[in-house]
Order: C-alpha cells, then sequence, then structure tokens
C-alpha cells in the first residue's frame, strides 16, 4: 500500500473550494523507482500512478473482485461461484469492460433463478426512498427522511470505512432495525413525518367506513404485488383488531378504519423489504 501510495503523490485537485477539478503538482511528486506487485514502476510523474491503475485492471484479482461485488449487489449476499467464475472470464476478455460483464450476469441462468428472486433486503435509505415512492408521498421537506434513513441504520455520507456501507443482509437485519423500518411506515402513511403528506384513503380507493379486511387486501395488493407468505398474512389480519387500527374502544360498535395505520403495517411486512 506504501509503494502505491508513493505511485499516486502529487494526484490533487485544484481550488477544492471553486472549480475541483484534478491537479498533478510534480512538486509533490516522489521521484524514486517502487515496486508493486512485484513490478518496478519508474515511469516518471503522473504516468507513475497510471502505470499501477493499468496493472491492477489487468490482475485477475481485480476482474474476480469486481465481478463478486457486482453479482452479490444485483443477485444475492452469497452469488454462485459458478456465475462469478463466468463475469471474471468476461472481465478479462473484454478487457474490464463492465457493459459486457453486466450482460453475462443477466443473461445467466442463476440471475433469473427462484433463489435469486428478491433475495436482496433493502438498505434503510431504499426502504425510505421506496416506501415514499409506494405511498405516492409529496416531499417538501427531506430532511427528515434523511433523519430517518439515519435512525435505520445509514447515516447518509457519514460511513466510517472507504469501503461504504455494506450490501449485505446481515448489516442491516436485527431487531432495533426492524422495529424502526415498521415505525418509519407507521409515521409516513399517517403523516407524522414533518414536511411529507401522503393521501392514503385515495391511494386505497377507499374511506375510513371501509372493511378491515378489504383495505388490508388492497393494501398486500398494491404495495406487495400480492405476494405474501402465509406467516405474514395470518399476522397482518391478527392486527387488524388492534383498537389503533379500528379507531374505537373495545365496546364501541361503530368503528372507523385508520387506513394510514393498515398502510404502515403492509410496508413494514417482510415482504416489503426486499428489493
Amino acid at each position: 500500500m506504501t509503494e502505491v501510495a508513493r505511485c499516486f503523490t502529487g494526484w490533487t485537485i485544484d481550488k477544492p473550494r471553486e472549480i475541483a477539478q484534478f491537479k498533478f503538482d510534480e512538486r509533490l511528486h516522489d521521484p524514486d523507482p517502487k515496486l508493486v506487485l512485484g513490478k518496478k514502476i519508474h515511469a516518471d510523474g503522473m504516468k507513475d500512478g497510471e502505470e499501477v491503475i493499468e496493472l491492477l485492471a489487468h490482475n485477475p484479482n481485480t476482474a474476480k473482485f469486481i465481478s463478486t461485488k457486482l453479482a452479490r449487489r444485483f443477485v444475492s449476499d452469497a452469488p454462485p461461484a459458478a456465475l462469478v467464475a463466468r463475469m471474471q472470464q468476461t472481465f478479462e476478455s473484454s478487457d474490464g469492460d463492465i457493459r459486457a460483464v453486466m450482460k453475462t450476469m443477466i443473461y445467466s441462468p442463476e440471475f433469473w433463478s427462484r433463489d435469486a428472486y428478491r433475495a436482496k433486503i433493502k438498505t434503510p435509505f431504499e426502504l425510505v426512498i421506496s416506501a415514499a415512492r409506494a405511498l405516492a408521498t409529496d416531499v417538501d421537506t427531506p430532511m427528515p427522511l434523511v433523519q430517518w434513513t439515519g435512525r435505520i441504520g445509514e447515516p447518509l455520507y457519514q460511513c466510517q470505512p472507504p469501503t461504504g456501507y455494506s450490501d449485505k443482509a446481515d448489516a442491516w437485519v436485527n431487531t432495533g432495525a426492524l422495529l424502526n423500518r415498521l415505525n418509519y411506515s407507521l409515521a409516513l402513511a399517517g403523516n407524522k413525518v414533518r414536511g411529507s403528506r401522503t393521501d392514503v384513503p385515495a391511494l386505497l380507493g377507499m374511506d375510513s367506513s371501509t372493511d378491515a379486511k378489504a383495505a388490508l387486501d388492497r393494501g398486500v395488493q398494491l404495495f406487495l404485488g400480492g405476494e405474501t407468505g402465509p406467516s405474514t398474512v395470518a399476522t397482518l389480519q391478527k392486527e387488524l383488531e388492534n383498537p389503533q387500527v379500528l379507531q374505537a374502544k373495545l365496546d364501541d360498535p361503530v368503528r372507523q378504519i385508520d387506513l394510514g395505520v393498515v398502510a404502515g403495517l403492509v410496508l413494514g411486512a417482510p415482504e416489503f423489504q426486499r428489493r
């Protein structure tokens, strides 16, 4: 790493607070020879860094690393080794053509397999945005949504490691995070997020006098495409008797349905947490 860093000495930014353009400053460059991956680099000036990039781009480990990252992002947290190997081969034979690598992935049987279907969990950012889109939310003040993203676990632009936030489910799925995801969905659907407005009755095409079961069925169809597991259906139906949903005391014969709560519960379902 030290040798690579020496190759890139002199690579800087000109007027970062104004035009922020790349600049190579010869005065800051280390002119002595370097050794990177067993190869001596002494190309002179800015070309030292360019030679490192060329060297890494043609390294088989780079092809495997990038192929794995792409497959993990679009297929599953643990992509099949055979798929990664084919993507790596395409990367190497195409001289690093990412479009060709993506084509190999998309046209693979693994990409369209049942195991890969909705296998990825949404990151907090994806969850916050997808819920707002699903509810056709009118957002005047985005900052509360940014704050919710951080509360769920992904403060924007605040990731400490240079590798960025994880793309795997185990980084996002835990009891506290799932509870915050549900609380966010309930708050957004219930118009309790400052600067955001959602018209759930108009979206569902129903009013508060609607039967709770009918409202739930409509929400499942609208937000989940009608695809729910038996346990999810049972859990949601059980919640329909909750006074928070019915907006009534237990002995009140007149029951009005809080459609916002119904929508929030559906958006908090495990199926909506998946891409």
